[in-house]
């Protein structure tokens, strides 16, 4: 008797946790699968992005599948070296025509030997010349469309070689932000004549590749909320009793247990 009075207050604490996290989560919470893109590694910035895509971006295989041409470039994989597979380079690839190219990669933070921030990484090599996190306008697909995005813009050189580095890291929804749990997408191309022009074609190419790859999400409000404003006193009943059933089950067998 004493133990199945156990199992039914353990039974009750687990229905107690799943629906406070019911209802204090959004619906986006529990049935998108939604990414979250921003600036910063280890803490949530102004610029932070929900978005959803069919792409699991930890997944080579799936990765294949990326679209092969953006903004009028056509791609072609590139092996990654030794080097940025320490880095944790999980794809490489050339998009290019006959007059311009980008240079895209994948990074993910799963694969690292050793963590290294960019400004690590090219600045042992490359002196960076700007550093900054930079808007790029994205024409509007519907109200639920894009409108405005942020990503980290470097300019580096080394040489008589300049270089334009767009990058943005993305966690899956719901995840604590980690050195092991991101994904780094990178696109570079290097100055020729125009420093301009070189940043607006990565902003057009990352532009395009947002516009192909992923859907904005906007957060409605919480579960629990929603049934109030939905159901009125009806509403505050269902959140009430949600709470009391599972909580009931842990006090009776409190109570019995005192008799």
């Amino acid at each position: 008797m004493l133990k199945s009075q156990e199992y039914i207050t353990v039974i009750g604490l687990f229905l107690l946790v799943g629906a406070c996290i019911i209802l204090l989560s959004t619906p986006e919470d529990i049935f998108s699968n939604m990414m979250v893109i921003d600036v910063s590694r280890t803490h949530k910035t102004q610029y932070e992005m929900l978005v959803t895509t069919i792409f699991d971006f930890k997944n080579t295989e799936e990765l294949k599948n990326l679209p092969k041409n953006i903004s009028g470039l056509h791609s072609r994989n590139i092996e990654t070296t030794k080097t940025e597979q320490k880095m944790g380079a999980i794809m490489k690839r050339m998009y290019s025509n006959s007059t311009d190219g980008v240079l895209f990669m994948i990074l993910s933070s799963e694969n690292m030997s050793a963590f290294h921030n960019l400004e690590i990484c090219y600045g042992g090599r490359w002196n960076i010349t700007e550093n900054d996190v930079t808007p790029i306008k994205i024409r509007r697909l519907g109200e639920a469309g894009f409108h405005n995005i942020h990503v980290n813009k470097f300019i580096t050189q080394r040489g008589n070689l300049e270089m334009v580095v767009l990058h943005w890291f993305m966690w899956e929804g719901g995840i604590i932000r980690n050195e092991k749990n991101y994904v780094l997408l990178q696109v570079a191309a290097p100055i020729k004549e125009n420093k301009e022009e070189t940043i607006n074609l990565t902003k057009k190419f990352t532009s395009d590749f947002f516009l192909r790859v992923y859907k904005p999400v906007t957060k409605s409000e919480i579960i629990g909320k929603q049934l109030i404003n939905k159901y009125g006193l009806l509403g505050v009943f269902i959140d009430i009793l949600f709470i009391l059933l599972p909580a009931s089950m842990i006090f009776n067998t409190k109570i019995i247990k005192q008799r």
